[in-house]
Order: C-alpha cells, then sequence, then structure tokens
C-alpha cells in the first residue's frame, strides 16, 4: 500500500510528489493483490481522477488516526490528497494486470511529509462516497509512522511550505 515519488518538477515548476506520483507511468506498475477466486488473481490499480491536489481539510488532520513512533521510526503527516479510483483486474500468467476491470471503489492517494519537510512518500487508500464527496474511511491516518530516513527527499525550495502546512494542520512547532 505504500508508494515512494521521486523528487522532480512538474511542468508548471513545482515541486509536487502527488502530482509525479499521478503522471508517473511508472507508479502504475504497483499494484495490490486483491481477492482470489475460483482460482484466479486479482489486482487493484489506481486510476486518477483529480485535476489537482488539495490540502487536507483541518477535520482529516485532527480526525484521521494517529499512529505514535517507536524508536527508529519518524512521524509522516497528511498534507495534500488526490482522489481517484481503485480499479480491480484479473491477472495474466505473468501477474499483470489483464483485460478490463472487473469492479472499482473510491481512492485516495495522500502525500505524506515529514515533520522537517525534507522527506515525502505516498499511500494509497481505499475511501468512502457520500454523493458527490469522497471522504478516507475510518481506518485512514493522518499522522503515519516509517523507519526513521523513509521516503524520498523533497526539494529544497518546497519545504518550508510543507513545514508551514504541518505547523497549520497539527500545532507542531517545527
Amino acid at each position: 500500500m505504500k508508494r515512494g515519488s521521486s523528487a522532480q518538477k512538474s511542468a508548471d515548476g513545482r515541486d509536487n510528489a502527488l502530482d509525479r506520483a499521478s503522471s508517473n507511468r511508472s507508479m502504475s506498475i504497483h499494484t495490490r493483490t486483491g481477492n482470489q477466486t475460483a482460482g484466479t488473481t486479482r489486482v487493484w490499480k489506481w486510476n486518477d481522477t483529480a485535476k489537482d491536489p488539495m490540502i487536507i481539510p483541518d477535520s482529516w488532520a485532527q480526525a484521521g488516526g494517529y499512529e505514535t513512533a517507536d524508536n527508529g521510526e519518524e512521524q509522516f503527516f497528511a498534507v495534500e490528497v488526490r482522489f481517484g479510483i481503485l480499479l480491480e483486474y484479473d491477472t495474466n500468467s505473468a501477474g499483470e494486470a489483464a483485460g478490463v476491470a472487473n469492479r472499482e471503489r473510491p481512492g485516495i492517494r495522500t502525500l505524506y511529509v515529514s515533520e522537517d519537510g525534507g522527506r515525502a512518500i505516498v499511500v494509497e487508500s481505499q475511501a468512502e462516497r457520500s454523493g458527490s464527496s469522497i471522504t478516507p474511511r475510518e481506518d485512514w491516518a493522518s499522522i503515519i509512522t516509517r523507519p526513521a530516513g523513509a521516503g524520498d527527499e523533497v526539494d529544497a525550495e518546497r519545504r518550508d511550505a510543507y513545514r508551514s502546512l504541518i505547523r497549520d494542520l497539527y500545532e507542531v512547532d517545527n
């Protein structure tokens, strides 16, 4: 379920790991194992439906689950999210998605950033649809932990913006 992204700039010069993750062709290679029915293995693949990422709402930051860092781990804070659809495919003999999607579920791709704004990771998760809005499921965490040093490096010019978002959303003194 964890996804990484490389530190590159988008066409408009912004460094946005969430934009890169959705447009990066290599991200589509990462699939999750789905259900296995009658000898058929299935995988879930991300399909981006968002025009732009959005800063997570305050309510998500406060209501999301919190993971506490153990020794050798550090916390990553949710700062941006993209909406999309998770599509379930049957796999071929090589284990790759094949044919047309069997079903779909709403999903979100969340950009998590370390407290110092220096590293970022992207995580896909299922979401809930209520009318025209999509929200994270109850098990979604706004603060996650990963081994110290995990994630991809964020360009220096984006770090201040991420640190500011973390201060505003989570009342952290960084």
